[in-house]
């Protein structure tokens, strides 16, 4: 007699559930608005010019809160133009070949004898300032709460905008160009009067 032999049956898992756009926008909307309310955030809308409220990217590991502004730079002397408006020193490095620049992390793109300014206090704030390719990029977070941003930095960092003068002209808005920045272009809404 012949056996016909299927192999072992196999296990079902269960179910997954694949969540539908609405349901990741839900989603998305409860993690944008939960360590700031929808009021808190129009407000500061409403209050910061140049600087924008950017929500922690919960994907990257040591990603935080901050208010963040970007600053056009095409060449090094707007370069040095907006880092003198802004009380930033220069820091000039050591001539070096083309590949050990590029494996140089502290070194700014396009200009290899320059060092990245790093961490460093603008208008008496803790900042990070980080230069791309075409623009010079400032973040900013609480001093005592290094991993968010509260009322009194938001208060501090108008302070800074007075401070900016024609140098608001250069502002690149968004400065962070996803859903994680608090700009007209992904939450009109929030900024209208």
């Amino acid at each position: 007699m012949w056996r016909l032999f299927f192999g072992p049956k196999e296990k079902k898992g269960p179910k997954r559930h694949v969540p539908t756009q609405e349901e990741l926008e839900e989603i998305w909307y409860r993690y944008f608005y939960e360590t700031h309310p929808r009021l808190e955030l129009k407000e500061w809308a409403g209050r910061l010019r140049v600087f924008r409220f950017c929500r922690a990217n919960a994907d990257q590991t040591g990603d935080r809160d901050r208010l963040m502004a970007a600053f056009r730079v095409s060449s090094r002397e707007e370069l040095e133009k907006v880092c003198g408006q802004l009380g930033i020193t220069l820091e000039e490095l050591p001539e070096t070949d083309e590949a050990s620049a590029a494996a140089d992390r502290f070194r700014i793109p396009n200009h290899p004898n320059l060092r990245q300014p790093g961490h460093l206090r603008l208008f008496g704030l803790p900042a990070h300032v980080w230069v791309r390719r075409d623009k010079l990029v400032v973040t900013i977070s609480d001093a005592d709460k290094p991993s968010d941003v509260t009322p009194r930095t938001v208060k501090a960092v108008e302070g800074l905008e007075a401070k900016l003068g024609e140098l608001a002209e250069r502002a690149v808005d968004p400065p962070l160009n996803d859903k994680h920045c608090l700009s007209p272009k992904f939450y009109p809404e929030l900024f209208e009067r």
